[in-house]
């Protein structure tokens, strides 16, 4: 049966076709929308990558994972709206089996994305990747990263702003969690509180050097990928 399961989920988000049976559902879907804007140096950028490689080889993430079911994962490098935006494919994660070839595809991403923080644009991205033909999901969640605010800034071909995202969002029923990075703007944690996470139990993880954020993503994968009613009794 779980090989069954594993077969059909892996049908449904890696082949394209639309399925609509209800034993083809993941648990989670989770789309991690990492910052590439210019105020993320190349080092830095490489060390989220590789920071984000390292949480789905780790013991504590795999055994979240496992007891989370069927997991659906991507990511997408966002920055500045009027580029586009960079997309992993869908990897599911059934039994721990899975989380090696995702951690693969994040460590050789090239970097594409630079130019203004369009946090709108990262979320829309990874709304696009949830609302896909034949996505189902008992659970969908994007775990944003980020230095900084969304730049206000007249832009005729600008994706999406952030305010619209966020709508998108909770018309879909979407849950949107955020870690910052406020080495520099130590106001942040609280600007992604009230701006930008989404939906029942959503949480900010502050990050105050970037030396932190690889034990921070561990901790926050590890929150949000647990059951709901646990995940709200979690203290960082």
């Amino acid at each position: 049966m779980r090989n069954t399961l594993a077969a059909a989920v892996s049908a449904l988000f890696l082949c394209a076709p639309a399925v609509s049976a209800p034993h083809s559902c993941v648990d989670v879907a989770l789309v991690l929308a990492v910052d590439g804007s210019g105020s993320v140096s190349d080092q830095e950028y490489a060390f989220q990558k590789s920071a984000i490689a390292a949480a789905f080889r780790d013991r504590g993430v795999l055994s979240a994972l496992n007891k989370a079911g069927a997991v659906a994962v991507s990511a997408v490098f966002w920055g500045d709206g009027e580029f586009a935006v960079q997309h992993l494919s869908w990897f599911v994660i059934f039994d721990g089996d899975g989380a090696e070839p995702f951690a693969r595809e994040v460590e050789g991403n090239q970097r594409l994305v630079f130019g203004n923080t369009d946090i709108g644009s990262g979320i829309w991205s990874a709304l696009d990747l949830l609302a896909g033909p034949g996505f189902c999901a008992g659970r969908s969640i994007v775990n944003i990263s980020g230095d900084g605010k969304e730049t206000v800034a007249p832009k005729q071909r600008q994706r999406a702003s952030l305010y619209a995202a966020r709508l998108r969002a909770r018309k879909m029923g979407v849950t949107i969690n955020a870690l910052a990075i406020s080495d520099e703007q130590k106001d942040l944690a609280s600007y992604y509180e009230k701006e930008v996470i989404l939906g029942a139990g959503a949480f900010v993880m502050d990050v105050r050097k970037d030396a932190d954020f690889a034990a921070a993503i561990r901790r926050k994968l590890i929150r949000e990928l647990s059951p709901q009613i646990v995940a709200r009794l979690a203290r960082d």
